[in-house]
């Protein structure tokens, strides 16, 4: 059973806390004060530590940064909780430390996703560490550090098969052999409307991984606060400058973000370096990309991004895709692939079942047969297809 160590100066806060946790299978433990939850931190040890920033004692950020300096309670898991909903806030969270940032709703629902998806990613730091030890005492620790990093990565690409509002989402990672950048989600916003994102970050190997699992929990967080796809690529953006700003290298990630609105069937998209996803229309039997301009994520401070908007129809596709899909076969020749892709689609657009298509496509550009060594020069292959 997961640990929680509930940090409030309010007893009232601290019962709404509970309250929302009632139902779910945790030890729950409480703090009044910044004193108390160092104490309790380092005696119980919990698996997740969920504090106010404003205590009456000191401040929840210097709480969070004396735990995450601390050797013997660095890896517990902090979710810092704050009345202020601001980038800036968020920002100095993530600066001392903290696994992650919500405002002071109270939202039970909001609070147990972020929860569970702390923990599960703990659940996997944990195995990793655990490993760790194991191979340490073999000298394989970086042989180890490079599958986990893969497991931890690949944990973190959902495999999508469901439906939502009458839309068939499906999709397939094919991984390279070493560790690739790319990362996609699906973000429920309402009953009403649903979030894409397809990206690839700079870099592979440890890096990478560490990169996109970062930015999966961004975009969550930003995905709840603003609806539109601009808004969001420019707070990313600013939000991923500041952190790598006076990194030595570059960091950058490009980012492909879409906001399906099921009641007025139209679709609003940003795009910031990202490769281009193929529309399919099933009344004009044609095929085209949802074209939108924009720099990477990371690269300068305040980039502006387009919004666009299209309508969609029943019977139409869009698939996602990274550029590992082109790379096999037509890297030199962009033209011809997407002619070919197109092509595809187009044809595609009377076979009903997302998982046919989506096998139609790689069937076309990914070379299943290749050898070891063919493959160490591959990028990974990320598609997503919505069928509408």
């Amino acid at each position: 059973m997961d640990r929680i160590l509930i940090v409030d100066s309010s007893v009232q806060n601290t019962e709404l806390m509970r309250e929302c946790l009632r139902n779910s299978e945790y030890e729950v433990i409480t703090a009044e004060s910044g004193f108390n939850a160092l104490a309790k931190a380092d005696l119980f040890k919990p698996d997740l530590i969920i504090i106010d920033t404003e205590l009456n004692d000191v401040s929840g950020y210097d709480v969070c940064k004396k735990i995450k300096t601390n050797p013997a309670t660095q890896y517990i898991l902090v979710l810092i909780v704050s009345v202020q909903s601001s980038i800036d806030a968020q920002i100095r969270a993530m600066q001392v430390g903290s696994d992650d940032f919500m405002e002071k709703t109270f939202d039970a629902y909001v609070l147990i996703s972020k929860m569970q998806s702390l923990l599960r990613l703990k659940y996997l730091s944990d195995q990793l560490k655990q490993k760790y030890i194991e191979l340490e005492e073999k000298n394989n620790i970086l042989e180890y550090q490079l599958k986990m990093s893969k497991s931890v990565q690949r944990s973190l690409l959902p495999k999508v098969s469901f439906t939502f509002s009458d839309i068939d989402f499906y999709s397939k990672y094919l991984p390279a052999m070493d560790i690739g950048g790319d990362f996609y989600d699906i973000i429920e916003i309402s009953s009403k409307r649903v979030s894409v994102v397809i990206g690839d970050v700079s870099g592979h190997g440890i890096a990478a991984a560490l990169l996109t699992s970062m930015l999966n929990l961004m975009i969550k967080n930003l995905a709840a606060k603003y609806s539109n796809p601009d808004q969001l690529l420019f707070y990313l953006n600013n939000e991923f400058y500041k952190i790598f700003e006076n990194s030595e290298s570059e960091m950058y990630a490009c980012v492909f973000y879409a906001v399906f609105d099921t009641s007025e069937k139209k679709i609003y998209y940003s795009n910031a370096g990202q490769t281009l996803p193929a529309f399919a229309s099933f009344e004009n039997n044609s095929a085209f990309e949802l074209d939108a301009t924009g720099l990477p994520i990371g690269l300068i401070k305040n980039s502006k991004y387009e919004y666009k908007t299209i309508e969609y129809q029943e019977g139409d596709m869009l698939l996602f895709y990274t550029d590992g899909l082109m790379n096999t076969f037509y890297k030199d020749s962009p033209n011809e692939f997407m002619s070919r892709l197109f092509n595809i689609l187009i044809d595609c657009l009377t076979v009903k079942e997302p998982e046919e298509v989506v096998d139609m496509a790689l069937s076309s550009f990914y070379d299943y047969s290749a050898s070891e060594s063919e493959k160490m020069e591959r990028d990974d292959v990320s598609v997503l297809l919505c069928r509408m």
